[in-house]
C-alpha cells in the first residue's frame, strides 16, 4: 500500500508506540535504534502534523467567498455583525451565533482580543458553506 502520508513509515510507527504509552527508550530497544533517533523521529513527525495542518487552512483560506479584515481597536461585539453582513452580501448562510464567533476567535486566535477591543489586527475567511477560519 503506498503511503500517502506526510509521515514516514517509521514516524507513523514511532507515534503509534508512543501513543500507547511506550517511552522512547523502550521504543527504541524495539526498533533496534538508539532513544536519540526515536526523539528525532518523533519530533519530525509532529512537525510534519503542524505542516500539514497548516496546508489544510492555506487551502480552506484560498477557497474561502469572503476575506474581512478585522483591524487594531474594533470592539469585539461589533465582529459577529460584520460576518453577518459580509455573508449576506456574498449569499452565505453562517453557522453558529454570535457568542459562537466570538468564543472561536478567543480559541482561534490567542491575544487577539483584549477588554472588548482587537489587540492585533487579524483577517476572518468565510467559505461557501458558512464556516469561518483566521489568518
Amino acid at each position: 500500500m503506498p503511503n500517502n502520508s506526510f509521515l514516514t513509515t517509521r514516524q507513523k510507527r514511532v507515534l503509534e508506540l508512543r501513543i500507547q504509552g511506550y517511552m522512547q527508550d523502550r521504543i527504541a530497544k524495539m526498533l533496534n535504534t538508539s532513544r536519540v533517533n526515536v526523539s528525532v523521529i518523533e519530533k519530525r513527525a509532529y512537525q510534519n502534523i503542524e505542516k500539514a495542518k497548516a496546508t489544510l487552512v492555506e487551502w480552506e483560506q484560498l477557497q474561502a467567498l469572503v476575506s474581512i479584515a478585522i483591524e487594531q481597536d474594533t470592539d469585539v461585539m461589533s465582529i459577529p455583525r460584520i460576518i453577518f453582513n459580509e455573508a449576506d452580501s456574498a449569499g452565505i448562510k453562517m453557522h453558529g451565533n454570535t457568542l459562537d464567533i466570538i468564543t472561536q476567535i478567543h480559541k482561534t486566535v490567542p491575544g487577539a482580543i483584549e477588554h472588548r477591543r482587537v489587540k492585533h489586527p487579524f483577517i476572518i475567511y468565510i467559505s461557501r458553506s458558512g464556516e469561518i477560519s483566521f489568518g
